[in-house]
């Protein structure tokens, strides 16, 4: 019975992203037992609806969650935003929101003005504004659609299932990674994949950061 929900949650996310925990982590740079305790217990700040699978949009919300406490954002600031975005949005993907912003240890949203949603919405200015999401397209819903972690790489949930490839193509980073680790020549695998070199190296250096 398990398996059987756990594979329709694999369908329902087939063009959405689908990862676990341990890959999502190696993407946002955290240890997989810090990424399972954002995403589980009494006090998550951001739960998800499988312990197994996590979505493109909930990826998204892990590396914000990062971000955010990289910033020095307390944490109940943290938890308070996500509800502040969720609340008035109606949104189940705050972290994956468009127009979120950090400026030194705040979290701000905008909602026709910038606010201090950790805060509850109190007024900012937006002249000395950050914005977070700048790596991130948004789509007519107004969340996260693709992602550029770094230059030359995305993360796009319609292609190889959301795994991080080379730039407008469906070559995954770590294939690149694992031809290189055998001993191909970047050259070589520029050709055989046809790519150019630039490419390859982004994708090394990617991988290489993970």
């Amino acid at each position: 019975m398990v398996a059987h929900a756990e594979a329709q949650k694999t369908e329902s996310l087939l063009g959405r992203g689908i990862y676990d925990i341990a890959e999502a982590a190696r993407i946002v740079r955290r240890h997989p037992d810090t990424v399972a305790g954002w995403t589980r217990g009494t006090d998550p700040l951001h739960r998800v609806e499988s312990d197994r699978i996590i979505s493109f949009l909930d990826l998204i919300s892990l590396w914000v969650i990062s971000e955010l406490i990289r910033r020095g954002v307390p944490r109940r600031e943290i938890t308070a935003g996500g509800e502040y975005v969720a609340g008035n949005v109606g949104t189940n993907y705050p972290f994956a929101h468009q127009d979120l912003a950090t400026v030194g240890a705040g979290f701000f949203g905008k909602f026709k003005e910038w606010v201090d949603v950790g805060k509850g919405g109190q007024g900012s200015f937006p002249v000395v504004i950050k914005e977070l999401l700048n790596p991130i397209e948004f789509g007519s819903d107004l969340h996260a659609s693709i992602w550029r972690p770094t230059k030359g790489v995305w993360l796009n949930p319609r292609v190889q299932a959301g795994a991080p490839c080379i730039d407008g193509t469906r070559v995954p980073t770590r294939l690149v990674a694992d031809l290189e680790a055998v001993g191909d020549h970047i050259e070589d695998i520029a050709d055989d994949l046809s790519l150019d070199i630039n490419q390859v190296r982004a994708a090394l250096q990617y991988e290489l950061a993970a």
